[in-house]
């Protein structure tokens, strides 16, 4: 439910030890060519104005073909599946974020937010549509979104936007999910989610990941001031290079909530690189014991 076509990926500059291209965004990007490399350094980004908006646009049409040419292979294949299935409900201002920059989508809500808004009705009118075609022929065990807009001091977006501009849009896609007996919406939020927790919520979208710890979220706090909300991540992955004690006691403070239910306990993102094996190992054999849950480990786990 993203750019179709997306913008040709065009080297721009090249040297031995790094490279500025332009990437499906539209946006143009360095990143290094040697060692570790992760989120390229972005240099600038399209979608600046109305006039860069409409070569976005006639990108985000609602089309047959954003459906699997093999759909009813599919259909078949998931309507006979022992798993829990996602179906896609897109992004209302994460990837509108990715277009614009950090910098730009901050100052696009006061500059131009009727601009703004009817790229959030477009993307919402993209992702209805699209869910509209395959809803009938599965059920779907939850939706999947992605709204990475928060950092550790708050969302990028102020809550008045949120509120106003993106709930309601949250609104259509998630009832018809409900319409269609999908009634958990899940989306993809890093950082500090605490004060539009319940922009989300009344959006319909009732399950947050990853609970990032150091941001600010809390997963015990956030289970108290809402007590339906269900949640994914939440562990404090520091502490699992601390050692054995620091581990259980993170599991243990996070015991009560997996008891509730509706909680499915896991470090945010990747495991530090200074957490031992042992240490990781010793945390994956503690959860499953702790909360019964897991499956076999690929590895002697008495020597744990």
């Amino acid at each position: 439910m993203g750019l179709l076509p997306p913008f040709e990926h065009k080297v721009i500059e090249e040297t031995e030890d790094r490279m500025i291209y332009r990437d499906g965004n539209g946006c143009t990007a360095e990143i290094n060519k040697k060692g570790d490399k992760s989120i390229p350094h972005y240099l600038d980004f399209h979608l600046k104005d109305r006039k860069s908006w409409e070569e976005y646009k006639e990108r985000l049409l609602p089309s047959e073909e954003r459906v699997p040419s093999n759909w009813p292979e599919l259909i078949e294949k998931y309507n006979r599946r022992d798993y829990p299935l996602a179906v896609g409900i897109g992004s209302m201002v994460g990837m509108v974020r990715n277009w614009i920059g950090f910098e730009g989508i901050a100052l696009m809500i006061y500059d131009h937010p009727d601009l703004l808004d009817e790229i959030t009705e477009t993307l919402c009118n993209l992702v209805c549509d699209t869910l509209e075609r395959v809803l009938p022929d599965v059920e779907f065990d939850f939706g999947a979104g992605w709204e990475d807009i928060c950092f550790n001091s708050g969302p990028i977006v102020g809550y008045d936007y949120m509120r106003n501009v993106v709930t309601p849009r949250y609104k259509r896609i998630t009832s018809l999910l409900r319409k269609h007996g999908c009634h958990v919406a899940w989306t993809d939020t890093d950082g500090n989610i605490i004060p539009i927790i319940d922009c989300f919520l009344e959006g319909g979208i009732n399950c947050m990941f990853p609970v990032e710890i150091h941001a600010g979220s809390d997963p015990v706090a956030i289970r108290r001031q809402w007590p339906d909300i269900l949640l994914q991540g939440g562990v404090d992955k520091i502490k699992l290079a601390r050692g054995k004690a620091d581990i259980r006691a993170e599991l243990k403070r996070l015991l009560p909530l997996v008891k509730q239910g509706g909680f499915i306990p896991g470090v945010d993102h990747r495991v530090p690189a200074n957490v031992s094996l042992a240490n990781y190992k010793y945390y994956l054999k503690l959860k499953r014991d702790m909360f019964g849950a897991g499956g076999a480990p690929q590895y002697d786990e008495s020597r744990v």
